[in-house]
């Protein structure tokens, strides 16, 4: 299970990245802006969401198998 806690960790990551990188570009008080900060306050809970997961080596599935 750590391997898909780990691709959520690494997608959400370069999305953050991505949305970093297009922050010049993005007027304040627009809609983009306002979409912007949301996807990054998503994006920022997914990363760190994923690597409590992988610390914790947590497997949601566990009981079921």
């Amino acid at each position: 299970m750590t391997t898909v806690w780990r691709a959520f960790l690494t997608a959400s990551a370069v999305l953050l990245g991505f949305l970093i990188l297009a922050i010049p570009f993005i007027e304040r008080g627009t809609g983009t802006f306002l979409i912007s900060v949301v996807s990054f306050a998503m994006l920022a809970v997914i990363f760190v969401a994923s690597a409590a997961f992988i610390r914790a080596d947590w497997d949601p599935f566990e009981d079921l198998w």
